[in-house]
């Protein structure tokens, strides 16, 4: 391996990865670039879904969906103005993508298929529909397909069929992103978000090397957090039975799911703070970074300030009655705060 060592930390939603990439910002051989999250790998359409495509679904038809989406992906995190990725990989991200896919893709043609179809925009539905209705009503002919659609309408498809050759081409294809990243030629790199909190095993599969941080936070906190600070919808906070079947089932995956222990690490976000400095030793020996290299103490993550998102529950006693539910449903999650 040749570049940088990396590093993410990852959650389960408003649990507080970010501490990491904060807190490791701090270290003077560590480039971090904070809490934008890099999630082409885990999101819809994003690598996890080609691996899916072309590996584990491989068929003639939908693997070229896959690339098609993965493509069509890449462009829009390429231009977007919020999430452009190609200032972080040196104005190379789309480039080195591109050649990656030519690297996957076996097959390349312009077609069409029944899914394109379904995913047209309506005036290009109703120009294929209505040539198939002539083709069939008018002229009588059942065989054969859609000429003058395809004509106008035609797209890129593809087949790839490459085995365990998608893993080593991707592993080349992260590392080349990861090495053309703006690291300022540190030693580690951390990027928040690459990959989520479950099947991690999986995802390990597209590096050569990296570090798996992943943050926890009480369900309580969460729940206070969100209720009356938040208010974001993709926490079902409006409802308490609903909140705490949610936040139990994101976490059934850790009854069994066998873990790299050398690669994942697992963390409550309240030992950060109050249990700082083995916290910070736990995280430095894990991935193998020398604790001298701390630099610049407290300047990104103070647990002085991150104290006042703990135990909020005294802050909110309206919501003693919740509270109260929380503990005792989801006691195995809650932090002991008592004891600190």
């Amino acid at each position: 391996m040749s570049g940088p060592k990396v590093i993410t930390c990852t959650g389960y939603g408003g649990t507080g990865s970010s501490v990491v990439s904060d807190l490791l910002k701090e270290f003077s051989n560590i480039c971090s670039f904070g809490n934008f999250e890099f999630r082409f790998l885990q999101d819809p359409h994003g690598l996890r879904d080609l691996d899916y495509g072309i590996v584990q679904n491989n068929n003639r038809l939908t693997t070229s969906y896959h690339i098609n989406n993965y493509i069509r992906y890449v462009n829009f995190l390429s231009k977007s103005n919020v999430y452009s990725y190609e200032r972080f990989f040196d104005n190379k991200f789309r480039k080195i993508t591109d050649e990656y896919l030519r690297n996957i893709i076996n097959v390349e043609w312009n077609g069409f298929w029944h899914q394109d179809i379904i995913d047209e925009k309506p005036l290009r539905k109703f120009v294929y529909y209505l040539e198939r209705f002539y083709q069939k009503r008018i002229l009588r002919i059942n065989e054969g397909g859609a000429k003058i659609y395809s004509k106008i309408f035609d797209k890129n498809m593809y087949y790839s069929y490459p085995k365990e050759t998608f893993y080593i081409e991707t592993r080349k294809y992260l590392r080349n992103l990861i090495n053309a990243s703006n690291h300022n030629s540190k030693e580690y790199v951390v990027f928040d978000q690459l990959v989520p909190p479950n099947d991690t095993n999986q995802y390990l599969k597209y590096f050569d090397e990296l570090r798996i941080i992943i943050v926890d936070r009480d369900p309580r906190d969460l729940y206070l957090l969100n209720k009356c600070q938040w208010n974001e919808k993709w926490i079902p906070t409006e409802n308490i039975h609903a909140y705490i079947n949610w936040f139990r089932i994101l976490r059934e995956h850790q009854k069994f799911e066998q873990e790299d222990s050398e690669r994942v690490l697992r963390l409550p976000f309240e030992d950060f703070i109050y249990k700082y400095d083995e916290t910070i030793q736990k995280v430095c020996k894990f991935c193998c970074i020398e604790n001298i290299r701390h630099a610049t103490k407290y300047k990104y993550f103070d647990p002085k300030i991150s104290i006042n998102n703990t135990n909020l529950k005294t802050r909110y006693p309206e919501y003693n009655a919740e509270i109260s539910f929380i503990e005792k449903e989801l006691t195995e999650f809650c932090y002991n705060f008592s004891h600190k």
